[in-house]
């Protein structure tokens, strides 16, 4: 596993170490509190040298991306990334979570874009944001051993040693989960699942331009209507532990 590195005691939002993280891999501490980068760590060291040293999940809106992640982090002992992503871009910009939440995976507009050398004042936090994260993301993936969710994270990593999974489920089954989640009417959670699909989807094609709801762009999909949130956490850290051996890497004997 990735050596950690204690962290000082956590305090609020703008100050300190992000609130409710205590441990983080060495690579991002050094990024979160902005330290040199000349004591790197390796991606990873491990004996049976693994092909996957990093999942990245991206989800359809309610789908359960997140509630896997956390059961894949249990099962594998890594760590995983997703509000932990957006405490520490809000500690690196000294703002409230709540205004790094409002941009996040928000992809600057073409009219954002021609504006911003007249209104840098107003534009500069999404452009610090999108920088931000992507020096996270690369310190997170040197570090290895980690499960990140969302935020273009598979278009950002190096394919061959990262395991790229979409998480997707019916529209109705992901409207009743955030439904009881965020504590509105089935309609109302409609509506905030296809927007926020809408955001996403545009944020990976204006920033990476990928199609996040291809197949093809992904190592795996998983349905989890029928297969199970559990089922689909197995399956995921079954197929990490696998990589370990030669034979996944090598590909199937007779291919």
């Amino acid at each position: 596993m990735a050596s950690l590195i204690t962290a000082a005691s956590p305090t609020n939002e703008t100050g300190g170490v992000p609130e409710g993280v205590a441990r983080w891999p060495r690579s991002v501490v050094r990024w979160l509190f902005g330290l040199s980068e000349e004591d790197r760590e390796p991606r990873v060291s491990s004996r049976t040298s693994p092909r996957f040293v990093n999942i990245c999940i991206s989800r359809e809106a309610g789908a359960g991306g997140g509630a896997i992640a956390r059961m894949v982090g249990q099962r594998l002992g890594w760590k995983v990334y997703d509000d932990e992503i957006v405490e520490a871009i809000a500690h690196r910009m000294q703002v409230s979570i709540d205004e790094v939440r409002a941009l996040d995976e928000l992809a600057p507009s073409v009219v954002q874009d021609w504006l911003l050398p007249l209104r840098e004042e107003y534009y500069a936090p999404q452009e610090a944001y999108l920088d931000h994260l992507a020096k996270l993301i690369e310190a997170i993936g040197r570090a290895g051993e980690s499960i990140l969710v969302g935020r273009g994270a598979g278009f950002m990593l190096p394919r061959e040693s990262t395991l790229t999974v979409r998480v997707v489920a019916p529209l109705r089954v992901r409207a009743a989960r955030l439904a009881e989640r965020m504590g509105v009417s089935t309609r109302t959670a409609r509506r905030a699942a296809r927007d926020l699909d809408r955001r996403r989807a545009q944020f990976d094609r204006t920033m990476h331009r990928a199609d996040s709801s291809d197949p093809h762009a992904f190592d795996m999909v998983l349905e989890t209507q029928s297969l199970g949130l559990e089922t689909c956490a197995l399956v995921i850290a079954n197929l990490v532990q696998a990589s370990r051996g030669a034979g996944l890497a090598q590909g199937p004997a007779g291919v």
